[in-house]
């Protein structure tokens, strides 16, 4: 079963969130798209994340285009810019992550630990509904 998380350009909270999501989860897997597709994964958020000891996936910016969405059963938008509310998709979740790309570390961890804790949440109830 499947997960999509889509932020703006698929560089930075979506890739967070696929990373977390994919080292927590059993029996589920993420992947993650922008509403466009940046140029490549924002560096700043790879670091935190591998200094908090996940790995993340070696890849490059996708878009929606990119991804047939209805081979997932959740896309969680992780964004709340009003491009990132419009997917079209019959499950979306909406999570309004603030962006920290361009920002300091803080940010970057303020909204890493917003992410896990999330993601943990979500974990929780897919698994409970799974079962």
């Amino acid at each position: 079963m499947k997960v999509l998380f889509v932020c703006i350009e698929n560089t930075c909270r979506s890739v967070m969130a696929e990373t977390v999501f994919n080292s927590l989860a059993k029996s589920w897997k993420a992947e993650s798209a922008g509403v466009e597709a940046g140029k490549e994964y924002d560096g700043k958020a790879v670091e935190i994340l591998e200094k908090r000891g996940y790995r993340v996936n070696e890849g490059r910016p996708k878009s929606l285009k990119d991804v047939n969405l209805e081979s997932y059963e959740v896309v969680i938008a992780v964004c709340g810019e009003s491009a990132c509310v419009n997917v079209p998709h019959r499950n979306v979740e909406r999570w309004y992550v603030e962006d920290p790309k361009g920002k300091g570390v803080d940010e970057y961890l303020k909204t890493l630990s917003m992410i896990e804790d999330k993601v943990r949440e979500l974990l929780r109830r897919l698994e409970d509904e799974s079962s």
